[in-house]
């Protein structure tokens, strides 16, 4: 993945979250360390009480919240770029039942930055085009194209996986 900035993104794991109580501005404002430099946008506390209210993330019990809000919170704001809430919602559930909130979490970290750490996406080869040669429009479409491949690609394994779990 091309990427402007001269740092490459990396979430952090699981065990590298606090620890601890967090106040619902600390789970945003460790969020946006990791995820607004990667979507170019901050999640804002409206956003958050959205995630509670549709059940996407667990709500806190009280005003506390622990490591699987803060690492719900980076999950779905990444995945709302691409995703619907009730989407996210269906996928969590379907990766949640297999599994702990923290295997889940760390192999979603484990993929992201394992990819994000690569020069690029390149799982589909292009016979007319040299990307690697090509103009940082061409790459920018390419990437584009990428995108919106893979995107369907998650969306159609999502709805498979739904339908065989009802």
């Amino acid at each position: 993945m091309s990427n402007n900035n001269s740092q490459t993104p990396n979430l952090p794991k699981w065990h590298e979250l606090p620890n601890f109580s967090l106040h619902l501005d600390q789970v945003i404002s460790i969020t946006n360390t990791y995820v607004e430099p990667i979507i170019g946008e901050k999640l804002t506390k409206t956003m958050m009480h959205n995630y509670f209210k549709s059940g996407v993330l667990e709500s806190p019990q009280g005003k506390l919240h622990t490591q699987m809000q803060l690492a719900g919170a980076i999950i779905v704001d990444l995945l709302k770029k691409i995703f619907t809430l009730t989407e996210i919602k269906a996928g969590l559930k379907i990766m949640l039942a297999d599994t702990s909130p923290q295997v889940a979490y760390d192999t979603f970290v484990d993929i992201f930055n394992e990819q994000a750490s690569r020069e690029s996406l390149s799982s589909k080869a292009l016979t007319n085009i040299d990307i690697e040669a090509a103009t940082p429009i061409i790459q920018m479409e390419y990437a584009a194209v990428e995108s919106i491949l893979f995107w369907v690609d998650s969306r159609k394994i999502l709805y498979e996986n739904i339908e065989s779990k009802k």
